[in-house]
């Protein structure tokens, strides 16, 4: 067998040291890409939108447990926040261990609609909502599903009062929820499904301050047949 000569040697050794330093561009290359697509994934997540999952069913039709999606923070910066815009909420709610039955106060983000924008006056009269005196128009909700509610329930806006009679008996009415005027960055929020819906009406969560408004409105990616944005 022919041995190689110097020349093929040194031929071989330039092939080999090539070959090694585009590996190393490759890794390189690679390592870049990586770095490049987690730095764009963690702004878009932090800055421009954020994943959100619906839990419960509040705001029925509109919006349905366990859909899972997207949620814009770039229109909280720009401060694009409207009437009858879907949006994400950070508050606090008492949650009970059914293991242990310790109560902790935990912050969670809860799906609502916005109804008052700041400086509104928001009243419930006969159980429909009006806006400084003027009926609220909700053309995003069924006027069928309102029906069918207020068939199941006996009400739709309205809130559940509870009280007792003389003889110590309880006593459960719905009454319209008191008028309330807003503040300056405060807004009155509510669900699509009203007689499910812990919102502004319940004074566990009462008005909300514009700094609770986490993203503004939910493209949903999952299930695949409700694929869009909301609203």
């Amino acid at each position: 067998m022919r041995k190689a000569s110097k020349r093929e040697k040194k031929a071989i050794y330039r092939y080999n040291e090539e070959d090694e330093r585009t590996l190393l561009e490759d890794i390189l290359g690679f390592v870049k890409v990586f770095a490049i697509t987690a730095i764009v994934i963690l702004v878009f997540m932090n800055f421009i939108a954020h994943p959100i999952k619906v839990n419960g069913k509040s705001m029925d039709p509109t919006l349905e447990d366990g859909e899972f999606g997207f949620t814009s923070l770039a229109s909280v910066w720009l401060n694009q926040i409207n009437r009858y815009d879907i949006v994400v909420v950070t508050t606090q709610q008492d949650m009970t261990d059914s293991q242990t039955g310790e109560t902790t106060n935990e912050t969670i983000q809860i799906v609502k609609r916005v109804i008052g924008m700041p400086g509104d006056t928001v009243s419930c009269i006969d159980d429909e909502i009006y806006i400084n005196g003027a009926k609220l128009d909700e053309d995003y909700i069924d006027p069928d599903y309102i029906k069918e509610c207020r068939e199941k329930y006996g009400y739709f806006n309205q809130i559940e009062q509870i009280s007792t009679d003389d003889e110590g008996r309880t006593i459960v009415d719905y009454v319209d929820f008191p008028e309330v005027t807003l503040g300056e960055d405060e807004y009155f929020v509510m669900g699509d499904n009203r007689p499910v819906s812990k919102d502004s009406r319940d004074s566990a969560i009462g008005v909300i301050q514009r700094n609770q408004i986490y993203g503004v409105g939910v493209l949903v990616l999952y299930p695949f047949d409700e694929l869009g944005l909301k609203g």
